[in-house]
């Protein structure tokens, strides 16, 4: 949408490009701020570590990675979820 505004400018039509740049810095806020935010209350998990999880997901897998990241997250939580509910970790300390 920057080139776009730039474009628009450069041709004269100041106003459009002024509101296409608004639009876009709208559209920043709003997929910065508000995304990982229903993505985590939808799967149960800390913005903070949704965001990590996605920023993980793509550094090793690249665009599948921020879907898959998420996803990888939530089936470890339930692994550690299900270790410390059945146990596993107190009766291994115990000993």
């Amino acid at each position: 949408m920057i080139p776009w505004a730039g474009f628009l400018a450069f041709t004269g039509d100041i106003k459009l490009a002024i509101a296409i740049f608004i639009l876009w810095c709208i559209m920043s806020i709003v997929r910065q701020i508000v995304e990982p935010k229903i993505i985590s209350g939808q799967i149960g998990i800390h913005p903070i570590f949704t965001l990590i999880a996605m920023y993980t997901g793509f550094k090793f897998i690249g665009i599948w990675g921020l879907l898959l990241g998420p996803i990888i997250l939530i089936i470890l939580k339930n692994i550690y979820g299900t270790i410390i509910d059945k146990g596993v970790v107190k009766s291994i300390l115990e000993r």
